[in-house]
């Protein structure tokens, strides 16, 4: 009888630590992306201080909608809309240090490379998607219109 009790109580003690656990990463996993699209739409808002902030929360999350090397990429991106060179540069190699075939990562990098006046490096990014990608993939085809265009 007792072996039965102990049992039961353990079965009923690991299987709410479980159901607990369940539920609150789902939901965070759920909030995280929601968290991440959101930041998208500032970008393409061009409310980049309100993206930063937003994405810099999701730099150490866990979720199946996004990777950390997929926000830095984000975060290189609207430092550099915001004309803060030194920090795009620094989350663009973060992602591709996590990530060194991040496609968008190697283009907005290669972009920031144009602005900053470095169209050797834009052009070494260009061959890298190239090798990836080829040339009819749309981020090779994005950065070698940036590259012409400026």
């Amino acid at each position: 009888m007792n072996i039965k009790i102990l049992t039961v109580t353990f079965s009923l003690f690991f299987s709410s630590l479980y159901a607990a656990g369940t539920d609150s990463g789902d939901s965070a996993k759920t909030n995280y992306g929601k968290d991440y699209k959101s930041a998208i739409k500032l970008i393409r808002s061009k409310d980049y201080d309100k993206a930063i902030r937003k994405l810099k929360t999701l730099i150490t999350a866990s979720s199946t909608d996004f990777t950390r090397a997929d926000v830095y990429n984000e975060l290189g991106f609207a430092y550099r809309k915001s004309d803060d060179f030194d920090n795009a540069a620094k989350y663009y190699k973060k992602a591709l240090d996590l990530d060194p075939e991040h496609l968008g990562a190697i283009e907005y990098q290669g972009e920031m490379y144009v602005d900053l006046g470095q169209k050797d490096n834009a052009l070494s990014n260009l061959e890298l998607l190239k090798t990836l990608v080829g040339e009819n993939n749309s981020y090779y085809k994005e950065l070698n219109n940036y590259i012409s265009n400026n």
